[in-house]
């Protein structure tokens, strides 16, 4: 039991649940007096073992009730007292906190007070962040901290609220995640790793999570957990390589993402030391694992992993994840979806409530795992064609049905199956019809793509435009 003055402490007789504490208060004699101290962390249900408890006689001292306690408390006979802190300043009641050095001991203010210390708190980070590296003196940095004013700031990475909607789709269509977040005790829990300066863990504990970031960078962890005091967030940060915190610790999360980090520990130390970096997260994801991975078509990667066996790419991902039999399903959000950077790759434990929800596409015996990009609604195609994909049973042909505009007849079609060219067609104007030979097993993830070498704009649209797709059948 902590104490403001640090100089004293009590020790703690017994750990118990609401429940248990329910029972407690039914044991005591009238007469006793039982405290309860910053009683927001128990169980809205022990409101009703106050009350009979102070009905036989025991006075009930209840220190910071949570807000759906003082509801149930409206009905029940109690004496409310308001006690009031003064402001650092001397001259107005304290209704806001800040906490600068640790989250136990605030500098109580008033509003006027905590307004101008926190912008002035804001400031000086970003001030710093500017004067550091690898940015010196500009206004540049690798993403922005979640629900701060940006503006003026060029950053590394603008596609973060994006990636962040993908993780909050995913906890929307989670039961078991959803339950914890609406029992007001029971918060879910999520960590970022290669978390930089705190963004995703920042916004999920904005969202009820317990939450917590890893990163290697010493500037990193300090900014976010400036940042995590100033917002008065109870954010874990620790500053640690991720083969090394992977191994020295065992600790589960209900939601686990991590963003192009894991090609880093491969290019660091070596392809195998990244597969155990998977082996652990994919274990410690309790419900959701979202992964992003920077591929070695890439050029910044192509010469980094030096032992890697192939090529790592979106198939490669999909293959990792599902081999791992840690998954029931595992949804793709490609590259270029909403402007994110690179493929997005998100494991459910069990299987989602709903399934994400697409624009109709024209496939048989495969079930759409991501949006099509380079492809519409009315059926027009353009040069890029990408979609993902669930094989329903197995697969040894694909089968495609379209329609060539004059304006692109003669273009060569290149389909590629699995990241694998499986053949080149070349197409007329008019309807068309291709069937190739592949080879997928019943329930594999798999990427589907097809390229063309020409494209026209139509007059009044914008777009490129390279065939109609009218159906996709596999068999």
């Amino acid at each position: 039991m902590g104490c403001r003055d640090k100089d004293k402490s009590y020790p703690i007789d017994a750990v118990m649940s609401s429940s248990e504490a329910g029972a407690f208060v039914a044991a005591q004699e009238p007469g006793t007096m039982v405290v309860f101290d910053e009683a927001q962390y128990f169980q809205p249900e022990l409101v009703q073992s106050w009350r009979i408890a102070s009905e036989r006689g025991i006075d009930i001292l209840v220190g910071t009730p949570s807000q759906h306690q003082l509801e149930l408390l409206t009905d029940i006979p109690h004496e409310p007292v308001h006690i009031e802190v003064q402001c650092s300043c001397g001259q107005m009641p304290a209704t806001q906190v800040l906490y600068e050095e640790d989250l136990t001991y605030p500098k109580h203010l008033c509003s006027d007070c905590y307004t101008k210390r926190r912008s002035d708190a804001i400031a000086s980070l970003l001030a710093e962040v500017k004067r550091s590296d690898p940015f010196p003196n500009e206004l540049h940095t690798y993403q922005p901290f979640y629900g701060l004013d940006m503006k003026g700031w060029e950053l590394v990475r603008n596609d973060c609220q994006t990636r962040l909607n993908i993780i909050l789709d995913a906890v929307s269509r989670c039961d078991i995640i959803n339950e914890k977040l609406a029992d007001p005790l029971g918060q879910a829990s999520f960590v970022d790793l290669g978390c930089c300066s705190g963004f995703f863990s920042d916004a999920m504990a904005d969202h009820g999570f317990r939450s917590s970031g890893v990163d290697i960078s010493k500037d990193f962890i300090d900014w976010a957990s400036r940042l995590a005091k100033i917002k008065a967030q109870d954010i874990i940060y620790v500053q640690e390589d991720l083969l090394g915190h992977l191994t020295s610790s065992t600790k589960h999360f209900d939601v686990i993402s991590t963003f192009a980090t894991v090609q880093w520990v491969m290019a660091q130390k070596g392809y195998a030391a990244g597969l155990t970096c998977f082996e652990e997260i994919f274990e410690r994801a309790d419900s959701i694992c979202v992964i992003e991975m920077g591929y070695t078509t890439e050029p910044i990667y192509r010469d980094k992993i030096i032992d890697r066996p192939t090529e790592i790419d979106r198939q490669w991902v999909l293959n990792l994840m599902e081999q791992s039999g840690q998954f029931d399903t595992i949804e793709l959000h490609p590259m270029g979806e909403n402007g994110i950077w690179r493929d997005i790759f998100v494991g459910f434990k069990t299987a989602p409530a709903s399934p994400r929800v697409f624009d109709d596409f024209p496939v048989t015996a495969a079930t759409q795992t991501s949006s099509a990009s380079g492809y519409w609604s009315d059926n027009w195609a353009g040069p890029q064609l990408d979609v993902g994909l669930q094989a329903e049973g197995d697969i040894t042909k694909v089968g495609l049905a379209g329609w060539c505009p004059e304006e692109c007849s003669g273009a060569k079609l290149t389909l590629n199956v699995a990241d694998q060219n499986i053949g080149q067609v070349t197409i007329g104007h008019g309807g068309f019809q291709i069937e190739l030979e592949t080879n997928i097993s019943k329930d594999d993830f798999f990427a589907f793509h097809v390229s063309a070498d020409k494209t026209f704009s139509a007059e009044g649209d914008d777009r490129e435009l390279s065939f109609i797709l009218l159906e996709l059948k596999f068999q």
